[in-house]
């Protein structure tokens, strides 16, 4: 039958399609609005040395025995006579004192930049040694005592031995198609710096080591003298050698420094969320002293955010006993994939700490 008006049918599955529709969309409103409160932030996080070394030693002495007859300081221009007279093609074994110089003295600025020490470096911090051998032999525990009372630090870091090989290779190309030339050349250059620590009063076997590394760099030009002009000279090669140690040095032995991601919970009031401003700034003692203010809110949802900011607030600070246990009452108070995602980090970074604490020098 004809009519003006449309005809209403019921029709089930369309119903449950669109009751379904509606079901989708009030599950993503609410993960939603319950993950944007959560805030991610970069951060960078301890990582540890190969060598650790126990929190007793704050101060070092640093010497450099491993002067001896080989060792010289040639001139910028005679090390480029030497280069030219080999077609800018060495296979060389250099002990240069300018480099263990600066060696020393980056040792001693990274070591002191990290935070870890307090550096002290004496103005004859040089032991010429005649008798090669003597590298075999650590110094005596008296002699070690002696250099520690008269600085008045912890522990006696020796460069035993230090030396670089540097081999450079020159070519020629040319290109009949193109009309040009290509004059290329590289340099490589492996440095090794033997070192011993020494504690002031040993019980143990003072800890030995080796660095070890290569620098690599390659050139190109369109005629020899653009190549000769762009490359480094062979004395500032040998210096970059010792700045690399250096650094590689400290790294051994302290911290480094990683960036990570961090998260934290806004919580929508004002009062509690003023400490987002310290968090991004890593000013995590001002972040906590807001938080903490908090951390009994009435609201299990509030106060397990809370929760979990300071546990990022102790991590941040080193505690991570103390992050544990804010993290656990976080899980307590209400649960989430959050929490348990990062309860199970902070437990493994205290288990990877308590192994390391266990080697320590």
């Amino acid at each position: 039958m004809n009519s003006l008006c449309p005809e209403l049918r019921y029709n089930p599955l369309n119903n449950t399609i669109s009751t379904f529709k509606h079901l989708i969309l009030l599950v993503f409103t609410v993960l939603f609005c319950s993950c944007s409160s959560l805030r991610t932030i970069t951060v960078e996080t301890s990582v540890a040395p190969e060598y650790s070394i126990a929190d007793d030693v704050q101060s070092l002495v640093l010497l450099n025995r491993s002067m001896n007859n080989q060792f010289s300081n040639l001139s910028v221009d005679s090390l480029e006579h030497l280069l030219i007279r080999k077609n800018l093609s060495l296979d060389s074994t250099f002990r240069d004192s300018l480099a263990a110089d600066t060696l020393m003295h980056v040792t001693a600025n990274s070591l002191f930049d990290s935070g870890s020490f307090d550096v002290v470096v004496p103005q004859e911090y040089a032991v010429y040694r005649n008798n090669l051998k003597d590298v075999d032999k650590p110094l005596a525990s008296a002699v070690v005592n002696e250099i520690c009372e008269a600085y008045k630090v912890d522990a006696l870091l020796v460069l035993e031995g230090f030396a670089e090989h540097l081999t450079t290779k020159y070519s020629y190309s040319s290109f009949e198609v193109s009309l040009s030339d290509m004059y290329s050349a590289s340099s490589d250059l492996s440095h090794k710096s033997d070192w011993r620590l020494y504690r002031k009063t040993q019980t143990k076997a003072p800890l030995r080591f080796s660095v070890n590394d290569s620098i690599y760099w390659k050139f190109s030009g369109a005629t020899l003298n653009d190549l000769y002009s762009i490359m480094p000279k062979t004395k500032e090669v040998l210096v970059a050698g010792g700045v690399d140690a250096g650094l590689k040095m400290a790294n051994m032995i302290s911290p480094n420094w990683s960036t990570s991601t961090r998260s934290y919970y806004l919580t929508g009031q004002n009062e509690i969320d003023q400490a987002e401003t310290f968090a991004k700034q890593n000013k995590w003692d001002e972040a906590a002293a807001i938080w903490s203010k908090y951390s009994n809110n009435s609201s299990k949802k509030i106060r397990a955010k809370i929760e979990y900011n300071m546990a990022l607030t102790a991590e941040m600070k080193g505690d991570l006993d103390k992050a544990l246990e804010w993290a656990l009452k976080s899980y307590k108070s209400v649960y989430s994939s959050k929490v348990d995602e990062y309860y199970k980090l902070l437990t493994n970074l205290k288990r990877k700490r308590n192994s390391e604490s266990k080697e320590k020098f």
